[in-house]
């Protein structure tokens, strides 16, 4: 099988389909490989018997006017639902609301004002660690209470070894007396603390899948795609084969676009050892997305609650029925849970069952899900979900950014194929920017 088109676009995640809509505009003829044999990546919403759950909590956020409106444009009108935030953090058997607020604020403030900071850095001194930007933003005892145990657990690193990065990305210029602003009055801007965010109301998954059915008459998607190798010529990436149910094809290009993770994408190109020595170095968490369907409680009050005691396994629960009633059969009341991990460790190897016991049993054990009936359960184990920024990873990465730069026809694009810690929003954004470049770019 052999497949000639204008742009290949590697991933059918949100970036993928996004780049792919923006370039349909441009009368281009597109081809969207595939590994996976669903599309929508990361933001697919699952459908199992009568239940569907995303994978994760996916929560819009927008700075950009323009994109909020093409999304909401996208969705359809009456399809999008907007929810005040409410979020908590669940520490040694009680919830503590996260972001702060003026009832609770007060704990916040608390562990700083009773102690007085030391040694901090000076302005103009760049912090290196996560622990180090912590310190200097909020204190040490901000750092310990909220942070410590929680980064540790979520990313597999203590926050010394995670680069400040990470923070600036997340948090933004917030520091310890905008914190104490947006109790009394949150104008911070801080997408972290944001109070509002929209959200779909058949799942995150009508919105990738919107962008699907957009791509018609001049886009194909081939899933179930694994790529083997592309080929080079005079500066230029020409072609990728790949294998789709045992048989072999090539994918013939002069644009591509990539979306998959740079380190799986690098090991594509076989000529080139600097590249593939980097590229080695380039690390990633993976997530087990576990979705419980319950009986006979009372649900949370929040859309979504952080778990950071070490000795419960999730990191993340979701309130299915908090985020969209359309998700949830009447009389139920399911939660997803967010379990991270590293490909191929002792937990990702566990069977479903297990996995779905074991996180049932350590659910119950919390007061307000006791006497819970589990119904059913679903098990996504999802590989390369977020991109480990640990500290020093920048040398590896520019590497191997460096040494793709040298093909004038690619463009990387989006968290897993810029291997940076966008939002949703960021994605959208990069991919009209991957997609203006390319359909830019002379035609070779």
């Amino acid at each position: 099988m052999e497949i000639n088109t204008d742009i290949a676009i590697l991933g059918a995640g949100l970036s993928g389909l996004a780049a792919a809509d923006r370039l349909k505009e441009g009368g281009k003829k597109i081809f969207i490989l595939e590994k996976a044999e669903r599309e929508g990546g990361l933001a697919a919403t699952v459908s199992h018997k009568n239940f569907k759950f995303d994978l994760g909590g996916h929560r819009l956020y927008f700075k950009d006017a323009d994109v909020k409106g093409r999304v909401e444009k996208l969705l359809g009108a009456g399809r999008t639902l907007y929810h005040k935030r409410k979020s908590s953090i669940y520490t040694r058997g009680r919830f503590l609301q996260y972001p702060p607020t003026l009832l609770n604020g007060i704990f916040y403030a608390l562990p700083t004002l009773r102690f007085k900071t030391h040694g901090t850095r000076k302005a103009d001194e760049k912090s290196a660690s996560l622990k180090d930007w912590l310190g200097r933003n909020f204190g040490p005892r901000i750092h310990d209470a909220y942070f410590k145990d929680y980064s540790l657990k979520a990313w597999g690193l203590p926050t010394e070894e995670i680069s400040s990065i990470w923070a600036e990305r997340r948090i933004g210029s917030l520091d310890l007396k905008k914190l104490f602003f947006d109790i009394f009055l949150p104008i911070s801007g801080a997408k972290e603390n944001a109070g509002h965010f929209l959200y779909p109301k058949d799942g995150i998954g009508s919105l990738t899948g919107a962008l699907r059915k957009k791509l018609t008459d001049r886009g194909e998607i081939l899933t179930g795609a694994i790529p083997l190798k592309l080929t080079a010529e005079g500066g230029r990436l020409t072609a990728l084969e790949f294998e789709q149910n045992g048989c072999r094809g090539t994918l013939k290009f002069r644009q591509l676009i990539s979306t998959i993770p740079l380190k799986e994408f690098s090991a594509l190109i076989r000529d080139n050892p600097e590249l593939a020595c980097a590229a080695r170095d380039l690390r990633y968490r993976s997530l087990i997305i576990v979705f419980l369907a319950l009986k006979n409680r009372t649900p949370l009050k929040d859309h979504w609650v952080y778990f950071q005691d070490p000795d419960v396994p999730f990191s993340r629960a979701s309130e299915l029925l908090n985020w969209s009633r359309g998700l949830v059969p009447e009389g139920f009341f399911p939660v997803t849970l967010e379990i991270f991990c590293q490909e191929d460790d002792k937990t990702w190897r566990k069977p479903d069952a297990d996995i779905a016991a074991a996180t049932f049993n350590a659910l119950s054990a919390i007061k307000i899900f006791k006497g819970s009936e589990l119904l059913d359960f679903k098990v996504e184990r999802l590989p390369f979900a977020y991109p480990l920024l640990y500290l020093g990873y920048e040398k590896s990465l520019n590497t191997v950014t460096g040494a793709l730069g040298r093909y004038a026809n690619l463009e990387l694009c989006g968290r897993s194929g810029a291997h940076s810690y966008y939002d949703m929003e960021e994605c959208l954004l990069d991919a009209d920017r991957a997609a203006a470049s390319a359909a830019g770019k002379p035609a070779g």
